[in-house]
Order: structure tokens, then C-alpha cells, then sequence
């Protein structure tokens, strides 16, 4: 179930229009069932002209109130759902009002099936009947939905993915490194073979426990008041707690004894582990990888090298117009002129200094616009999309796949949104093409278990 706000458009304004709209046209009605609060005289889609009537009504007795008096609300049904009943529509839209704070107003609520999923409209009069104070709930959102979870476990409704709700939290500075390289983070890494190999071992002592980070090249370290997995190649870390709550360190403690660092053999076992964590994709030709690491690299140093000469040229600017008003500020100081005259030439100088600083500043923001917009590398799949889409990756490999559009086990979530639909389906065609080609050139097509699942 998703229930939502319906803000107001300039087709779709007032409770009229809303009115109109949810009644539809007289050949072909819409409303498959109503229901009308607070309004008398008012049963059914026939009488909506009434309704209307008794809520502008209500409207001319607030004359302080702006043109938003109506709150439209949509409640839209999962199409797996069953269609729900007379009584359990009313009880779902009585609860939604008076969750609003709306209770006691004038609204008409009606469903429409003329989709694949059923949907309830409800236009509610935001002035109040009897004391004509106009409501506008605060934090509409955040009720509807905590309202809307408890009303589908109440009617057995299928229940909403949240992606809020189902994406795993990682901490900010991996959820970063994430966003900008499209590859797993050292924690989500962790959590998803660290943690597991945990659980599948008998934990009996503090050996036990590293012996197995140091199969993985991962060794636990107490860091503060906790306990922190540490990659040993490349110094990356993650809270213990964060892998699992049954590896926080009061409870492994309580579990195992007092901490016991690993041994000088382990941390050596560690180092020349073969499985550990590598940032780069299971797909990916380690030369390919190191271009993009370059890539990075090169424009991390552009960029320092850009703010650099950025501050040295403001600084430089900046002092080079103080020094040159000081100097003629100094020189009207010995003009022999009257204090009047004086004070009128110090007014023109700092007018004539106050330009030209708005001037400077104009062109530093430019400046610093031009480099906040140089192109980057951008993220894993980005780069591999714009060396494809030059034919630079078919020959030596098949990540071409890897578009927008498809997903794969090293794919991010959310990685897919990003692009427009335009974007993955002319991406999508080009490397399909470049694929094709590079299938007969090899002879045949690549076989299914190779290729890159799509998603719907």
C-alpha cells in the first residue's frame, strides 16, 4: 500500500476540479465506491455538485485562508492485492483522516479501478466545517507511512518494500566510497563472507576467532573502546559490532575472556592470505582495473593541482586590490585639499574598491565553477561504459555487459537509477551490437551461463 499527497497541479486544482476528476466523465464513470463525510444530503457520485457547494461554502466563511484549501490523497493498492470491501475501505480512509488530524472535516473519498491496481482518491476540505480554522498537517509523509504499515498487517496486504527499510546501513565513508566507484566497500565486504565465516566456526577461544580473519586476510585490533576488523593490506576498517552484534566486544568478552591480540604467526598468515578483500570486480581484467585506478589517480591530481593555483592566484589577487586602494588612500591623505573634499574622494575610493572586489569575486566563483565541473573518471560501471562505447573494452573483455540496465552479483543497489532511460537503452543497443559482433568473430554466441542476467 502507498499513500501519498497529491500536490496540486493547474489541471487539477480545487475541490471542484478534484471533484470533477474523481467523479469523471458521464459516459464512462470512474468511481467504483463512494463514501462522503460530514457533508448532508450527499450519498453518491450524483450528488457531488452538492458537495461542492457545501464546501465552498465552508471556504467564503475563511477569508484570511490562501488558494491551497483542499488535500488530495491518493491510496494506491498493491495489484496482488484482493479487492477490499465497503467496510474496509471506510475503515482504511477514517483511520488516514483522523491520522491527518482531519477529523470532523468535510471530504469524499472514491475508488477507481481503471488501473492494474485499485486506488482510493480523497479530496479533503482543509477547513474546518465549524470553526472554519484551516488544517495543514506537518510531517504528512512520515504519518502516511507509519499509518499505511500498520493498516496492511491489520488486512493481510502485501506490504511495501521500503528501500530505506531494505537497504543494508553501512557507515558514511564506505556508503561514499560506494556512491563514487560503484564497487563494494570494505564493510559491506566484511559483512557478507567476514561475517558468515564467523558464524560457520565454532568460536571456542580468542585463537579460534584469529585464525579465521587471518584466512582472509583480516585481523581484529581493539581500537578505542571496541573492536575493529582491519584489512592488513590496505588499512581499511570496520567496527566488529557492525559485522555482527554478537561481535561487539562486551559480548565476546563475556564470551571468550578477556582480549587476547593475534599472535606474531597469525598476522603473518594474514598477509599472505589468498582470499581478502580486493575492491576490484570478479569480472574485471586486472589491466583494465589498473587504467581506472590511474585514471583516478591522475584526475585526484589534476584537481590538487587545480585548487592549488586556485588559492595561490586569490590570495594574490586579493592582495595586489588592498595594497593598491591603500597606496591611493595614502595619497589623498596628502593632497592639501579640505576635510569635505577629502572625505568625498575616500567615499569615490572605497565605491570604486567595492566594484571592483564584487568583480574579483565574480571571476574566483567562475573559477572554482570550472573546476568543481572537470570531468571525472566517475564510477567503476561509468568507465567501462564510455571505454566500450568507443569499442576500447570488446576485444580484451566481456565486462561491455556491465550497462545500465543489467545487474550483476557486483553491481551496487541503486547504481541502475541513475541513468535515464534514454541513457541504458542507447548504451544498451550499442554494446549489444559490439557484442553481437564479437560473437561472430569468436564463432558463436557466448554461451547463457555467461551472459549478464536483465532486470524487468
Amino acid at each position: 500500500m502507498i499513500i501519498r499527497h497529491q500536490r496540486a497541479s493547474a489541471s487539477n486544482r480545487g475541490f471542484r476540479q478534484l471533484a470533477r476528476y474523481i467523479r469523471g466523465r458521464s459516459d464512462k464513470p470512474r468511481a467504483t465506491w463512494f463514501l462522503a463525510a460530514n457533508l448532508v444530503g450527499v450519498t453518491g457520485p450524483r450528488d457531488l455538485e452538492l458537495a461542492c457547494r457545501l464546501v465552498e461554502a465552508v471556504h467564503a466563511q475563511n477569508t484570511r485562508a490562501g488558494n491551497n484549501r483542499t488535500y488530495h490523497m491518493v491510496i494506491s493498492l498493491h495489484p496482488e492485492d484482493r479487492s477490499l470491501n465497503g467496510n474496509e475501505l471506510r475503515r482504511v480512509v477514517e483511520n488516514l483522516v483522523e491520522t491527518l488530524g482531519f477529523t470532523g472535516h468535510q471530504y469524499i473519498a472514491a475508488r477507481h479501478n481503471d488501473k492494474d491496481h485499485e486506488h482510493v482518491h480523497v479530496a479533503i476540505n482543509k477547513i474546518h466545517p465549524q470553526t472554519f480554522r484551516i488544517h495543514s498537517p506537518a510531517w504528512d509523509h512520515q504519518k502516511l507511512f507509519t499509518a499505511g504499515r500498520g493498516l496492511e498487517l491489520e488486512l493481510g496486504l502485501t506490504p511495501l518494500r521500503s528501500r530505506a527499510r531494505d537497504r543494508e546501513k553501512v557507515p558514511q565513508r564506505a556508503a561514499d566510497h560506494e556512491a563514487h566507484h560503484g564497487i563494494d566497500s570494505f564493510a559491506r565486504w566484511t559483512r557478507k563472507k567476514l561475517g558468515p565465516a564467523l558464524q560457520a566456526r565454532e568460536l571456542r577461544s580468542w585463537d579460534d576467532l584469529h585464525e579465521v580473519c587471518a584466512s582472509l586476510g583480516v585481523v581484529l585490533r581493539p581500537h578505542g573502546n571496541g573492536l575493529v576488523f582491519e584489512d592488513v593490506e590496505r588499512g581499511v576498517r570496520v567496527k566488529a559490532s557492525f559485522v555482527g552484534r554478537e561481535l561487539s566486544k562486551p559480548r565476546l568478552c563475556q564470551r571468550l575472556g578477556a582480549f587476547q591480540p593475534a599472535p606474531a604467526h597469525q598476522l603473518e598468515a594474514a598477509r599472505t592470505a589468498i582470499r581478502r578483500y580486493s575492491p576490484v570486480p570478479a569480472i574485471a581484467p586486472q589491466g583494465l582495473w589498473k587504467e581506472y585506478e590511474q585514471s583516478l589517480d591522475q584526475a585526484r591530481l589534476q584537481r590538487q593541482r587545480a585548487w592549488s593555483g586556485y588559492r595561490d592566484t586569490a590570495s594574490r589577487e586579493r592582495g595586489q586590490l588592498k595594497r593598491k586602494y591603500r597606496r591611493q588612500r595614502s595619497g589623498i591623505a596628502t593632497l592639501p585639499v579640505s576635510r569635505r573634499d577629502r572625505k568625498r574622494l575616500l567615499e569615490q575610493l572605497a565605491l570604486r574598491q567595492a566594484i571592483e572586489s564584487r568583480a574579483l569575486k565574480r571571476t574566483l566563483a567562475a573559477q572554482r565553477r570550472a573546476i568543481q565541473k572537470t570531468p571525472r573518471p566517475g564510477t567503476w560501471l561509468h568507465f567501462v561504459i564510455r571505454l566500450s562505447s568507443l569499442g576500447l573494452v570488446a576485444q580484451e573483455s566481456r565486462v561491455v555487459t556491465l550497462v545500465p540496465g543489467f545487474r550483476t552479483q557486483h553491481e551496487p543497489d541503486g547504481l541502475r537509477e541513475r541513468c535515464s532511460k534514454q541513457e541504458q537503452g542507447e548504451t544498451r543497443a550499442r554494446l549489444e551490437a559490439v557484442c553481437m559482433s564479437q560473437d561472430a568473430s569468436m564463432g558463436g554466441p557466448m554461451p547463457a551461463d555467461r551472459r549478464v542476467r536483465g532486470v524487468a
